[in-house]
């Protein structure tokens, strides 16, 4: 027979909303495993607002360095992955529903020109006759954000993203310059999203060491280009997740200063069968206070060890950071003064589960200890620093493109992304639970 050592009261808050758990469900008896109903779970978090359609302006640097990506197409050629994504990216970017207003620019020289969509594909598909001397990268970028409503919405801007300055001098201050050129992004809090790609390329290659060659003739090598997506967090993370091509699983990816203050969330408890991994375990037992949802819950035992189920709406982060593997590998779990655990393999997502359909992810969290006045469960995502891949596509020289793709100083260009935010960045979204002795 069970000793109940403890009981408390788990009420679950995010901001200063009260959320639900899964389910309007009725449940009369504290220790009830009745089978869940079938009603669709809703969280409540903010209000439900339809969401604003987005703006965006697509940039595509046509310098003479760029033409390589841009054949034109025959029985020799074939359109290269390049040609292919970005047309892709503009068609959606002007058709899909999510859009209210496309703009399509040419960076070229220090100005962006305006083209139609028409204009801008032909361009991607080989019409580059227009190409201009390049444009260093710092005041290209200084020139897009500096347009009319810029920071209101999303930029995509597709380059290379060589730093060549004419100035070998400035070379040495490579961050300091691309952080000041992002300083609109820092003053008004946007986010930035940057995605490495590869694709054949055919023609003259500039690199930005110009010894011994100032140009290398390539032939269909591949080469590395980037997507930069530039604007308010949440009309970046709708970008990403609902015009942007889906990234393949050899997309390279980063993110800066994606926050999300409403991610929805909930415990699953009695709302399931006791035979269900998602019911609570362990050596205590967690069940309703009453008979309401269950944001009062009664936790007996908490010494023996607790087991329950969080369910997260992770639909707004972008697709790799959906990925259970990274979850596992970058959610914290933390109860000062006390003691509470992500368990192993334990994030899923929902597909199969009826009842939790207004969610993505749940996860098990294992609680063994609180502070007897109460106090705060806090599950967190941090935001990611800069990822590895970033530097292994570095180089001190790009003189003489290899069989691996590499970029002129990446690091460095990189690590300006970084200081463009605050030294300490804020979780990309935390859920936060109240602990109270009864």
């Amino acid at each position: 027979m069970r000793n109940h050592l403890s009981a408390a009261f788990l009420t679950f808050t995010l901001g200063s909303a009260l959320l639900s758990s899964c389910g309007e469900v009725k449940d009369d008896s504290p220790q009830s495993t009745t089978a869940p109903t079938t009603a669709t779970v809703k969280p409540r978090v903010a209000a439900d607002t339809k969401a604003l359609p987005l703006q965006a302006n697509v940039f595509l640097e046509l310098s003479g360095g760029m033409r390589g990506f841009m054949p034109a197409n025959n029985a020799a050629t074939p359109p290269t992955a390049f040609q292919q994504r970005i047309s892709l990216l503009a068609l959606r970017t002007n058709s899909s529903p999510a859009m209210e207003h496309a703009n399509f620019w040419l960076s070229l020289n220090k100005q962006p020109a305006s083209r139609t969509y028409e204009q801008f594909q032909q361009v991607v598909q080989g019409d580059t006759r227009q190409a201009a001397l390049g444009t260093e990268l710092p005041t290209m970028l200084e020139g897009i954000l500096a347009l009319p409503h810029a920071t209101e919405h999303v930029s995509v801007v597709i380059s290379d993203f060589i730093y060549g300055p004419q100035d070998p001098r400035a070379t040495a201050l490579i961050d300091v310059k691309i952080a000041s050129a992002l300083t609109s992004v820092t003053k008004k809090q946007l986010a930035v999203a940057v995605l490495g790609e590869t694709s054949r390329f055919y023609g003259n290659f500039f690199p930005a060491v110009k010894t011994p060659r100032k140009q290398v003739v390539l032939k269909g090598e591949s080469m590395p280009y980037y997507i930069w997506v530039i604007g308010p967090p949440t009309a970046v993370a709708r970008y990403l997740n609902e015009v942007l091509p889906a990234p393949s699983a050899a997309t390279q990816q980063a993110y800066f200063g994606l926050t999300f203050p409403a991610v929805p969330y909930a415990a699953v408890l009695t709302q399931v069968p006791a035979t269900s991994p998602l019911a609570p375990g362990g050596g205590g037992s967690i069940s309703y206070s009453g008979a309401g949802v269950s944001t009062n819950l009664d936790v007996s035992s908490v010494k023996q060890g607790v087991d329950f189920t969080v369910a997260l709406d992770l639909r707004q982060l972008p697709a790799a950071w959906r990925e259970p593997a990274f979850l596992a590998h970058n959610l914290q779990a933390q109860v000062p003064d006390g003691s509470v655990t992500l368990l192993p393999n334990s994030i899923k997502t929902t597909a199969g589960v009826p009842q939790l359909q207004a969610y993505t992810h749940t996860l098990r969290l294992h609680l063994s200890d609180f502070p007897k006045a109460g106090g705060q469960l806090r599950l967190s995502l941090p935001a990611p620093g800069i990822p590895a891949w970033v530097a292994q596509r570095s180089t001190e020289n790009d003189n003489q493109p290899g069989p691996v793709p590499h970029t002129y100083r990446l690091t460095e260009i990189m690590n300006g992304v970084r200081e463009a935010f605050p030294q300490t960045s804020p979780p990309v979204f935390t859920a936060s639970f109240t602990l109270a002795q009864q």
